[in-house]
């Protein structure tokens, strides 16, 4: 699995602005930001930014959102 980063850079309140997600591809990484959207809906995460930082090598074997960064209004 990998660690990867998905952001967006046009957000409001009440929502998510990115996320840093494990996963085994892009596909499972939209399909996370897509679940866990807020005011922001869910069509915004599919053409969001995605960045592979690297290889994941913890013992979790299940695509997760390891962090998220959210803005409250």
């Amino acid at each position: 699995m990998f660690i990867y980063l998905i952001d967006i850079e046009d957000f409001g309140y009440d929502c998510y602005s990115g996320h840093v997600v494990i996963a085994n591809n892009e596909d499972e990484v939209i399909l996370l930001a897509k679940e866990s959207a807020c005011d922001e809906g869910t069509n915004i995460w599919e053409t969001a930014t995605i960045t592979n930082e690297g290889v994941y090598s913890g013992s979790n074997k299940m695509p997760f959102i390891l962090l998220s960064s959210y803005h409250a209004g």
